[in-house]
């Protein structure tokens, strides 16, 4: 289904994370469409249930309550909710990442959310049920004319504008043959727009590795991480590399389906399959 109405690619190059935003309101007419983008998310590639709501939120005397004084100034908040199960993370990141992208094509600002909020506090909120999970929120609105003082310490600490190089992301059968763009085919489009994706704290976990119809993701884990969350957050980052993978091929004119496989070939450290995408003539 298409949810914009204008390029994906151009959509994925022009968001970006804003942690500073004005006082003015999101536009009850903008907040319909997004919720229209919600009521349209078509499944997502594992099955796992989510449901996201807009919800408005208090400002507290140092930022949004809830935020630990990373949000300065948003009125209004995307929250999701899923099910606990395997590969509920990977399934919340490719939807959640739909609406951040449809939120940017309203022209609001947003900024993933995994780990600096309050879940306690926007779960009471969205209603959360028992045996569901809150993974992520974003504030949504119109970004400041300066961002704040810890706004830009955190990009500047996580290196926001930084995004590793091709042959450390993508790879050719196995992970031995690292690629570039001259070497990536008519895939180059789909592989830039994972390799520029947002990521927690800019880890860019996915590897990828591609074979003859076969493009393998793979999640390659940054050491230590698992201490910040009781959460796997990376697989959230994972999702958001097949939203874009899989939004940009469909752009470009391919098809192709998700599918498990059995991909026998050696990994490195720290680094497990998760899924591959089939490309189908």
């Amino acid at each position: 289904m298409k949810y914009f109405d204008e390029s994906v690619i151009a959509l994925i190059k022009r968001r970006c994370s804003w942690r500073s935003y004005s006082d003015r309101p999101v536009e009850e007419d903008k907040q319909a469409a997004l919720g229209t983008c919600i009521s349209r998310l078509e499944p997502p590639p594992f099955g796992s249930k989510a449901h996201f709501v807009i919800v408005d939120v208090p400002q507290g005397k140092g930022g949004v309550k809830g935020t630990y004084g990373v949000i300065r100034g948003a009125l209004t908040f995307l929250v999701g909710a899923t099910m606990e199960n395997p590969k509920a993370m990977d399934d919340f990141g490719y939807l959640f990442e739909q609406l951040i992208l449809c939120a940017t094509s309203m022209d609001l600002a947003t900024c993933w959310m995994g780990g600096t909020f309050s879940r306690s506090a926007f779960a009471q909120k969205i209603g959360l049920q028992p045996g569901e999970v809150l993974p992520a929120v974003s504030p949504l609105g119109y970004s400041a004319e300066r961002r704040t003082v810890v706004d830009s310490l955190i990009r500047l600490m996580a290196g926001s504008r930084n995004r590793k190089p091709w042959g450390e992301l993508f790879f050719r059968n196995n992970f031995s043959n690292p690629i570039n763009e001259l070497s990536a085919g008519d895939l180059v489009g789909p592989l830039e727009m994972v390799r520029i994706g947002p990521s927690a704290s800019n880890n860019q976990p996915w590897r990828l590795v591609l074979g003859s119809t076969t493009t393998n993701f793979f999640l390659q884990r940054t050491r230590g991480y698992d201490r910040f969350s009781s959460l796997d957050l990376q697989r959230l980052d994972m999702g958001i590399a097949m939203c874009h993978f899989e939004l940009t091929a469909k752009e470009l004119g391919m098809r192709g389906r998700w599918e498990v496989k059995n991909v026998p070939i050696p990994l490195p450290e720290r680094t497990e399959y998760c899924v591959s995408w089939i490309r189908e003539e």
